[in-house]
């Protein structure tokens, strides 16, 4: 029974000591010089004295943003339906090959939040229209990153 008394005794003491801990790294913490020209630190920003708080150290983590094997991934994957596009577009426009830039917004969830077209050599606004509606349907799959902007590049040149 005391073995048994004493494990838990430490359990509750660790899980005391991790709640004070967390306590105290949110806590301020003051710096001043006292009259023997030492300096000294409290959590208590002292009353008659100037004291100046000190800034945290502590950095929080931020989050990574997408990897582009991961977005190239995802293009890969689509790849067939925007050659399709592409195909049908040729169908118009014998002539048609070039490439274009988009602008994508990818959120955490995996959803694109927006596309923009950066740039474009391809002669074509219903072509390059098809593609953003395309890529708009994209999903990158949920994912603990930050929102991902990326500049994304895609050249298209006719099968020979």
């Amino acid at each position: 029974m005391n073995g048994k008394m004493n494990r838990f005794t430490y359990r509750s003491l660790f899980c005391i000591s991790l709640t004070l801990s967390s306590n105290l790294a949110s806590a301020e913490t003051y710096q001043w010089v006292n009259q023997n020209g030492h300096a000294s630190f409290s959590d208590k920003k002292p009353s008659a004295i100037s004291a100046n708080p000190l800034k945290s150290t502590v950095k929080k983590k931020k989050k990574q943003e997408r990897s582009k094997a991961e977005i190239q991934q995802v293009f890969d994957k689509h790849k067939g339906q925007l050659f399709r596009l592409y195909l049908n577009a040729r169908k118009q426009d014998p002539d048609l090959e070039g490439g274009a830039e988009f602008i994508i917004d990818i959120e955490p969830s995996g959803e694109v939040a927006n596309i923009a077209l950066a740039s474009s050599s391809l002669d074509s606004k219903p072509f390059t229209d098809q593609l953003m509606a395309k890529i708009q349907q994209f999903n990158f799959g949920a994912s603990n990153t930050q929102r991902t902007t990326i500049l994304y590049p895609i050249h298209f040149l006719p099968a020979q």
